[in-house]
């Protein structure tokens, strides 16, 4: 991520994957870097290391602005964020009407722009969206007809460009419900805890809440299988597509786990791995639409 402050330009990178640690080393040669060490496990020991760092990010951005982060200032910030999340919640909501109110495609730009857009005029505008999609699931009016194949989509998130996969998905006779990803739901399950008074409390708050995270980094995530399952039955789901983006180790070796627990649960599961690139865009509509004439 980015962290701009007018003629000041500071890259806050963070140690997920080796790929990662190593492009920051890359960035900082030509903009001011600064790396967060993220934990791997969910230990006592983890817990500290990972509030340490927060409360590092702390000082990194007063010394940077020049702002100094107050309790009521950041109180004000926990609040605006989780009325983001809770307008995209609510939009997901909307998505387990029979038949969905908006493309899954739609759905993922709106998730991907909530990264970069004002965040009071993102929830405002939202929420204004989620009025009308209200609107439309009490008419059953669906953006795809009932009866459509519903697939979740878990695995990797899916930065701007990236819609090829729900591109390919959408265009071959299914819709997609649901993201199962660090952009969906694993970005808005969670809100921070807004009761702390004290900067310290909301910091320790803050450090709760990315800890409860089940992103593939973690070792062991049990969490993330238990979730996709839950998430599958909710939303009502066909069938789930496990994507990986190519060199993601993290996904791709979990995508194991994930594919034997949910044939398990008798749901079935394409597994993708693919890039940004158009190349295999053939390939991967051959195997998809195959996946959903064996759903219908």
């Amino acid at each position: 991520m980015s962290f701009f402050t007018g003629a000041c330009d500071l890259v806050i990178g963070e140690t997920t994957c080796d790929g990662k640690k190593k492009a920051f080393e890359i960035f900082a040669e030509f903009k001011s870097t600064y790396v967060m060490e993220i934990p791997q496990m969910k230990k006592e020991i983890d817990y500290q290391l990972w509030k340490n760092e927060v409360w590092r990010l702390k000082e990194k951005i007063e010394e940077v602005t020049g702002n100094k982060i107050t309790a009521a200032r950041l109180k004000a910030a926990i609040k605006m964020i989780n009325d983001r999340r809770r307008v995209l919640q609510r939009l997901n909501r909307l998505r387990r009407a029979i038949p969905t109110p908006i493309s899954g495609r739609d759905a993922l730009l709106i998730n991907q722009i909530s990264f970069y857009d004002d965040p009071k005029r993102f929830t405002e505008k939202i929420s204004a969206l989620c009025d009308e999609l209200e609107e439309r699931v009490k008419k059953k009016e669906g953006v795809v007809p009932e009866g459509t194949v519903r697939l979740l989509l878990s695995g990797c998130p899916m930065a701007v460009p990236n819609w090829k996969l729900p591109y390919v998905v959408e265009s071959s006779g299914a819709v997609i419900v649901d993201e199962e990803s660090c952009i969906g739901e694993r970005n808005t399950r969670d809100l921070i805890d807004e009761s702390g008074e004290t900067l310290e409390e909301m910091i320790d708050n803050i450090v709760k809440r990315y800890m409860n995270i089940d992103c593939a980094c973690f070792t062991p995530n049990k969490e993330r299988i238990e979730h996709i399952i839950q998430l599958a039955k909710e939303y009502k789901v066909d069938g789930v597509i496990h994507y990986t983006l190519q060199f993601c180790d993290p996904y791709l070796v979990e995508a194991y786990k994930v594919e034997k627990v949910l044939e398990k649960e008798g749901i079935p599961v394409l597994r993708i791995e693919t890039d940004y690139s158009m190349e295999d865009i053939e390939q991967l509509k051959t195997r998809v639409e195959a996946f959903i004439e064996m759903l219908k």
